[in-house]
């Protein structure tokens, strides 16, 4: 029997609601192509940037980037490094747009958890897509031969969801899922309007299950990036809900 992953019940936060560090990048605007992307974590309670050891190892990194862009089509899950002076991380962008730059950690000392945004204007490549997004509910999607399927629950503003995630391949064969840094799945929730972010694992209940258990906190569309490794292959499956 396969180890559970602990269950995590995770309300989603507005891109300001934690103020105890904020990102502070070097550039806010940048040329499509592979772009550093280097910036400061500034801690409002001690008046001090964070360098890497000051951040607890949080599912086996320090830091996690998450870009997405206003259409929410884009999408990357960075691991940033600190080099003794500014934090850094390459990243690759194709389509034009004003993406949403999220750094999450921990705080070793308060064991704080943030998530600290930033915007980054990327210019000079293919047309940004058509934002808001249209997203709808969509519950299953594939990548290559691996596939996902979301529970069929309705979800309220308000009250905590426990909503079933079905792992298969659309070729008949079994999955072979492996853990992707330190969880069963990691699935990156997004609001609409792309000011609300979560990042969740769901628990792993075995036989290609797992279950994702969160709470939104306003009605609407999310999209929903789905993270896995199958055949030792990382996949990223981005699926839609509606919250009523």
């Amino acid at each position: 029997m396969k180890a559970l992953i602990p269950l995590i019940a995770i309300t989603l936060v507005s891109a300001f609601a934690r103020a105890e560090v904020r990102l502070k990048p070097t550039l806010a605007s940048a040329s499509a192509g592979t772009v550093t992307y280097q910036f400061d974590l500034y801690n409002t309670d001690t008046a001090k940037n964070l360098s890497d050891s000051d951040l607890a190892v949080d599912m086996e990194k320090k830091l996690h980037l998450i870009v997405y862009d206003p259409a929410l089509k884009e999408f990357q899950h960075l691991h940033p490094e600190f080099d003794g002076k500014v934090w850094h991380v390459q990243a690759n962008f194709a389509v034009d747009g004003e993406y949403w730059v999220w750094a999450q950690g921990k705080v070793k000392t308060t064991k704080k958890e943030f998530a600290a945004p930033a915007r980054l204007t990327v210019s000079g490549g293919t047309d940004a897509w058509p934002a808001p997004p249209t997203l709808g509910d969509i519950r299953m999607g594939n990548s290559g031969t691996s596939t996902v399927q979301l529970g069929s629950d309705q979800i309220y503003a308000g009250q905590m969801v426990m909503l079933d995630i079905a792992f298969g391949r659309n070729d008949g064969s079994q999955p072979s899922l492996s853990p992707y840094l330190g969880a069963f799945a990691h699935v990156v929730a997004v609001s609409n309007d792309g000011a609300t972010l979560e990042h969740v694992h769901p628990m792993d209940l075995g036989d290609n299950m797992g279950m994702l258990h969160a709470t939104f906190p306003s009605a609407g569309d999310y999209r929903l990036w789905i993270q896995f490794i199958d055949g030792g292959e990382l996949k990223v499956i981005p699926l839609a809900i509606t919250v009523h």
